[in-house]
């Protein structure tokens, strides 16, 4: 492990005081959902992801699927092309899944890492670029670029939409860049005798002034890289790869901590979340800050054998109240056709209870259950990757006062119970409160 400081003493960081180290977030906390199953653009693995720290939106970054042909091409491109050549899909979507544009990247590389900046209202991407093949015939990137986000354009690499090119040596490779919102830093990774990140002034590396705060070399743990992400003093990477025979569930993403300061790595977990996706291949770490409070979000991979969907779930930095800690606060639940709310509209959060992620529901519903029935819609983030249920106080009728409700990872909320001759009328949801996964 190795570390360079610019201009201070090492063993600190500015901003930090002897004894404190920034930007930690628990690495075991409670892990809530911002995407759940989202199609993307393209059908291939996402591979990172940014947030725009504006509008909320989120960025994906994947390798070009399999047959696309792209104006000036001659005919449809192989996947394995598109693959060796560093050719990327990036999808935007809303805080609500919703996909709302989409770029074409030819010739940047693998799309191992992305960071979104909002400069006065211009969404700026910053990645890697001017992809070479590696040993095994896969595009990266050999240096890190930027560009103004324009929904529909297809860039290529070395044309005048993107700013020139930057590689800290000739002989580095497999760059990539992320930004560091809480220092207004760019970070940038890349294989130079082992593997290296460094930090810019991002101001200063938007204007083409590149000059490097530090370099560190830590020491990580084995595994397949996935990701990674900075904030405040801490680098957090990502290592993982997909359910299968030899990885079963709980699977082996691992997320990392490292203190910027000394090199040295704070905390390593295995992360569990999400653990009903099909697939479920750790892919890409992003930070955002909502409200004063830092977000740790980590992206997945899911379904097989696809098209493939995008799952980000959520740690939060927000301390929690004699064990208790909201990881989503009330969100209403859109009702389905033929369903009226009683009394209050019913809503969700989820809360950590002693470090047990749990979704509560409230309000009511009413209407004329004769079947089992979708009752609402889920927002995806308080959908479950395995589904969550409890009984709820219904009309008595027949004997019967209880009903069951689920929250299905479909995004459905469902209502059991009403039958023909014993229909349920209405259904309190009050007193749902069931372990959420």
């Amino acid at each position: 492990m190795s570390v360079t400081i610019e201009g201070q003493s090492e063993g600190q960081t500015e901003g930090q005081t002897e004894g404190q180290t920034e930007g930690r977030i628990d690495l075991a906390g409670p892990a809530g959902t911002l995407l759940h199953r989202r199609r993307l653009r393209n059908a291939t693995v996402m591979q990172s992801f940014g947030i725009d720290p504006v509008s909320g939106d989120i960025f994906v970054l994947q390798v070009m699927e399999h047959d696309v042909q792209l104006p000036g091409e001659p005919a449809p491109v192989p996947y394995d092309t598109r693959k060796a050549d560093g050719d990327l899909c990036l999808t935007r979507l809303t805080e609500a899944g919703a996909i709302v544009g989409s770029m074409f990247l030819r010739g940047f590389g693998h799309g191992v890492s992305l960071g979104v900046e909002n400069r006065d209202g211009t969404v700026r991407l910053w990645t890697e670029t001017a992809s070479k093949p590696n040993s095994a015939g896969e595009g990266y990137g050999s240096a890190v670029t930027s560009f103004a986000y324009a929904d529909g354009v297809v860039l290529t690499y070395g044309s005048p939409g993107h700013t020139t090119p930057y590689t800290p040596h000739p002989s580095a490779r497999f760059l990539t860049a992320t930004i560091d919102r809480a220092r207004n830093e760019l970070i940038v990774r890349f294989s130079l005798n082992g593997m290296n990140w460094e930090r810019y002034d991002l101001a200063k590396a938007a204007a083409g002034v590149w000059e490097p705060i530090q370099r560190i070399t830590p020491t990580l743990s084995p595994g397949v890289f996935q990701g990674y992400a900075s904030h405040a003093g801490v680098l957090y990477t990502l290592h993982g790869e997909a359910y299968s025979a030899a990885n079963p569930a709980p699977g082996n993403a691992y997320l990392t901590a490292v203190d910027w300061a000394t090199g040295a790595v704070l905390d390593r977990r295995l992360c569990t979340a999400a653990p009903g996706l099909a697939y479920r291949e750790p892919e890409g770490l992003a930070v955002s800050v909502r409200d004063g409070v830092p977000h740790l979000h980590i992206g997945f991979a899911g379904e097989d054998p696809g098209p493939r969907t995008c799952t980000i779930v959520s740690l939060s930095g927000a301390p929690g109240t004699d064990g208790v800690k909201v990881l989503t606060d009330w969100q209403p639940i859109a009702l389905a056709a033929g369903v009226e709310a009683d009394g209050n509209a019913p809503r969700g959060r989820l809360i950590s209870l002693a470090g047990t992620p749990m979704l509560q529901l409230s309000g009511g519903v009413k209407g004329t259950f004769d079947t089992d029935a979708v009752i609402g819609h889920l927002p995806d983030a308080l959908t479950p990757s395995v589904t969550a249920r409890a009984n709820v106080p219904r009309n008595n009728s027949g004997g019967h006062s209880v009903a069951r409700v689920e929250a299905g990872t479909d995004r459905e909320l469902r209502l059991f119970g009403g039958r023909a001759a014993n229909a349920i009328t209405w259904a309190q949801l009050d007193s749902f409160s069931a372990t959420w996964r």
